[in-house]
């Protein structure tokens, strides 16, 4: 391999690496914070807060990777041309081929990272996350109801229990406020139940009371029951979660129109980086007192229009407005002609 292309992949990595840990360290610590606030208010076991985030990393990586290469590739670019260094490239007689030849050899690698994390790996990631996120809120629900210790729900309700045996909950209160008023719930006994989708609390031999804010005689109310049925608040139903198609395995996807557009959006980064490497010298050329970092914003435009059109056009598939093939594929070769064209004019100029 050249001296160039090892200077430029050298080069070109080392920034990659550094801009993927940032973004992801700034991902995921947005995402931690809403994590821990639902850990918070009751809605999951902080226990699963971190296994989540590590699954969530995964998933943020094959956002994160092409974005990262494509800014580090500009930002390499963008700092030799400052430094005069591809002046001189030029000046020995190296075409500007090579720089697009060292960003191909650079960015296989990674493209072929993208496709085994889209095609192999992540399918997994999102059953594995979404079914732990299940088994998390069922634990909360559990660990609401701690002896003798107040435990404020999300939307504001207060629970309160004596005592636990043998699963049944001992001498329950539940305190609610209401738009206009207050309400009190006392129960001789209770339980946890539910499915995996809603969390109830059945309640035995129980009383309510409610009035309202200015304490109206007319509407304050009391009785009595035998039996109730609560569902409670912050326990979010993931009805339909486990048969999405992103949580089907690429070796089970079907030829419908729905499995072919899933198929397209695991393999569209990959095909998208490789193809946008091409034009990524062009996008990075600057004058000698243009700044490095000019051109970064123009070239993170473009391949997030590209990405973006390319989710328009799966989305489109899924909703037959669009024939499942050739698909978002044929925004590939527009793209690609696009640039071919491009080069075309730059080499007839030169």
């Amino acid at each position: 391999m050249p001296i160039l292309y090892r200077y430029l992949i050298r080069e070109t990595l080392a920034v990659f690496l550094a801009t993927n840990l940032i973004l992801l360290a700034i991902l995921l610590s947005f995402r931690l914070s809403s994590l821990l606030a639902a850990a918070a208010a009751g809605n999951m076991a902080l226990s699963a807060v971190w296994q989540l985030v590590g699954l969530q990393a995964v998933r943020f990586l094959v956002v994160l990777m092409p974005i990262a290469f494509v800014l580090a590739a500009v930002m390499t670019l963008g700092r030799l041309y400052r430094d005069q260094e591809i002046s001189a490239i030029l000046a020995c007689g190296i075409a500007p081929g090579h720089q697009t030849r060292a960003l191909i050899l650079c960015a296989a690698p990674i493209c072929l990272l993208l496709l085994i994390l889209s095609l192999t790996i992540l399918p997994g990631v999102y059953r594995s996350q979404e079914g732990l996120r299940q088994q998390a809120q069922q634990e909360a629900g559990m660990i609401l109801f701690t002896p003798n210790t107040f435990r404020r729900l999300d939307d504001g309700t207060v629970v309160h229990t004596g005592a636990i045996e043998n699963g049944e909950l001992r001498d329950f209160f539940i305190a609610h406020q209401e738009p206009d008023g207050h309400s009190i719930i006392l129960a001789d006994s209770g339980r946890l139940g539910g499915s995996e989708q809603e969390r109830h609390l059945y309640l035995n031999n129980g009383r309510r009371l409610a009035w309202t804010d200015n304490h109206e005689p007319t509407r304050t109310t009391l009785f009595t029951f035998d039996s109730a049925d609560l569902r409670l608040p912050g326990a979010s139903a993931l009805t339909g979660e486990n048969t999405r198609l992103r949580n089907i395995p690429t070796s089970e996807l079907g030829a419908s129109p729905e499995h072919l557009s899933e198929w397209q959006t695991r393999s569209n980064p990959a095909l998208a980086l490789i193809i946008y490497t091409l034009c990524l010298p062009l996008l990075a050329r600057s004058q000698p007192r243009q700044g490095r970092y000019q051109k970064i914003l123009p070239a993170f435009i473009g391949f997030a229009l590209y990405i973006n059109l390319l989710d328009l056009a799966t989305v489109a598939i899924r909703k037959h407005q669009l024939a499942p093939l050739p698909g978002s594929y044929w925004l590939h070769s527009a793209v690609l002609a696009l640039i071919l064209a491009a080069w075309h004019r730059h080499t007839r100029r030169a």
